[in-house]
């Protein structure tokens, strides 16, 4: 009677032991969606993040709230600490080198016709698309879609006389796109380069570089941070360099129509990723 008293003992601890390796290794995450609804994933919790890695992390850029409460959110990882990260008329670059990303990615494309007007809801629908707006008087619709999929519309849909991606000038300033200085006219399309900083990393606040560094000087290293044309300070001390103390990740969404990630508040910390999403 001792004896099994013991074995179930052993068993109730090896049964709230697990739960709790459970629950410290792995969670259900409600997150938002580019649409805006929400959905539940599940995450693997662990600090070894790598390239292509699609992670859930806690949204930067909600104050006053502590990080275990802030919303959730969930981007691929394409740039580790040490990087260059570069977006050049949509592509994607890693230390000078373009990203074979061997994953679907959304972009914006553009249908048009010439005179006749067309039903670019019925022809679309037959496709794997997000249709968005009927523009020119109804002769013209914009689309996201994958690149597959945009070959497939090109190719079939003879009717149209334009089928083409839509990318932002190299010109034009994104205000909603991060570091929004004047010194810099980024947009989704076009961003950066951008070096992720590592932990004792010595970087160089010439204050015409400086306003990239912004967020991570003031979100996530906790520093007061002014800079004009001719000055960057620090907790009001005039300074020329600045160390970080924790490492920073570029995430970037596989819908590039939805700037909220990397584009928006720059590279995140290690501790602002919660972990590796289990498709």
């Amino acid at each position: 009677m001792k004896i099994k008293r013991i074995l179930i003992a052993i068993i109730i601890v090896a049964i709230i032991a697990g739960g709790v390796v459970y629950w410290l290794m792995f969670g259900f995450y409600s997150v938002k969606c580019a649409d805006g609804s929400e959905s539940s994933v599940f995450v693997r919790k662990t600090s070894s993040i790598e390239i292509g890695d699609v992670v859930a992390y806690r949204y930067p850029l909600e104050f006053d709230t502590k990080l275990s409460s802030r919303d959730v959110y969930v981007s691929r990882v394409v740039g580790v600490p040490g990087d260059i990260v570069l977006i050049d008329d949509g592509v994607l670059y890693r230390n000078n080198e373009e990203v074979k990303e061997d994953y679907a990615t959304y972009s914006r494309y553009r249908a048009s016709v010439d005179s006749v007007k067309v039903d670019f809801l019925a022809i679309l629908s037959k496709y794997d698309v997000r249709i968005g707006d009927v523009l020119n008087d109804g002769k013209a619709c914009e689309f996201v879609c994958t690149e597959t999929e945009f070959e497939k519309i090109k190719s079939s849909e003879k009717q149209f006389s334009s089928c083409r991606k839509i990318i932002a000038r190299n010109d034009w300033k994104d205000v909603d796109v991060f570091p929004s200085s004047d010194f810099f006219a980024w947009n989704m399309d076009n961003f950066g380069p951008m070096y992720l900083p590592k932990s004792g990393d010595t970087l160089n606040l010439h204050p015409r570089i400086a306003p990239i560094y912004k967020n991570i000087i003031t979100l996530f290293e906790g520093k007061d941070f002014q800079s004009d044309t001719y000055h960057v300070r620090i907790n009001q001390q005039e300074v020329s360099e600045f160390v970080p103390q924790k490492n920073y990740y570029f995430i970037l969404n596989d819908d590039r129509t939805y700037k909220r990630d990397s584009r928006m508040y720059g590279p995140i910390p290690a501790e602002y990723i919660i972990g590796k999403v289990i498709r």
